[in-house]
């Protein structure tokens, strides 16, 4: 049947999103609904599910702000549901609450006839960066010779078979948390002399790639039917790793074969996604290397500082007109 829900969005993300506020601005330019769900606030919201034979009831409300789950008709999954317990718990408490309110807001969220964007479950499967270079290379993406392991040798011998060299980089997010202070693990090169003297891989089995010669580094960002390439431009060593809050980069519009596009689109079926943000290596011969898909990546600041048109892109997704639902 045909839904008859007026367009609400839902933005499940936190308070310092830079992106959930920019799309925002645009929304209210155009006076498009949405409620913005943010993690911190779940602990002092009021809740109420109520489910009978007759009646199903899943209402949020919080500072004053109030909605009806069954208003949604999209959701913006921009960053995991984690609620922050109220203060003056102990530890074991704390985790348990924390577990309680996450269930409790997923199970009133989780709806199969909204627009996900992505979806919560193809999310997580999609950040396993180790399965993502499965599927990529299993489609015929060009993908770095690739190793993790917990033994010196392995890895020392590994290093020493590649030519352009090889770097280091997480299997997970490259968070580090420790007490009040918080540190990114970012990509870096590294040598066999390296392995004895900087890796503790007994505690932690390490990722290594061999080093593709770069011409360019590319983010090809897919939001629905839109394309967007850029090509990010800098010396050597920001180009390690461009994301580095000191990495002397500037960006700039380029394009992308259609074969490349096209294996894009097929990872992104096969992962469940709508949206990715494709991280690429275009080597001097213009053979183009995957490296991964973020499926929650940044991309505000390519439209800030390039013009393109990703809020309209995401507008799109979110308040397509109806379409018949099972």
């Amino acid at each position: 049947m045909r839904s008859t829900r007026r367009p609400l969005l839902l933005i499940l993300t936190s308070t310092e999103d830079f992106a959930a506020d920019y799309l925002i601005t645009a929304l209210l330019d155009r006076d498009l609904p949405y409620f913005r769900l943010n993690s911190e606030d779940i602990a002092q919201a009021e809740i109420e599910f109520e489910l009978s034979a007759t009646r199903q009831t899943r209402r949020f409300a919080v500072g004053g702000r109030a909605f009806d789950f069954a208003e949604v008709t999209s959701v913006w999954y921009r960053r995991t549901i984690h609620p922050l317990p109220a203060p003056g718990l102990d530890h074991g408490e704390s985790r348990f609450v924390a577990g309680e309110l996450r269930h409790l807001v997923g199970g009133l969220v989780l709806d199969q006839s909204v627009q996900w964007v992505n979806p919560i479950f193809e999310t997580a499967r999609a950040e396993h960066k180790l399965f993502q270079l499965r599927l990529a290379n299993a489609i015929g993406l060009k993908t770095p010779r690739t190793i993790v392991s917990s033994d010196a040798a392995t890895l020392r011998r590994f290093v020493q078979a590649n030519a352009e060299g090889t770097i280091c980089k997480p299997i997970y997010h490259g968070l580090l948390v420790s007490g009040r202070e918080r540190f990114a693990v970012y990509t870096r090169a590294i040598d066999a002399d390296a392995i004895d003297s900087e890796m503790h891989f007994r505690v932690c089995p390490v990722l290594l790639q061999e080093r593709i010669p770069k011409g360019a580094d590319l983010r090809v960002t897919i939001i629905g039917e839109a394309v967007f390439a850029v090509e990010i431009v800098g010396d050597k060593e920001s180009l390690l790793d461009w994301r580095k809050p000191d990495s002397s980069v500037v960006y700039k519009l380029t394009s992308v074969p259609d074969d490349i596009v096209r294996s894009c689109r097929q990872l992104l079926s096969s992962l469940g996604l709508v949206y990715g943000a494709f991280d690429f290596v275009r080597t001097p011969d213009r053979q183009f290397y995957f490296l991964e898909v973020n499926p929650t990546g940044e991309w505000a600041w390519l439209e800030d500082q390039l013009g393109l048109p990703m809020r309209e892109a995401f507008m799109k997704l979110f308040f397509r007109p109806d379409e018949p639902r099972c």
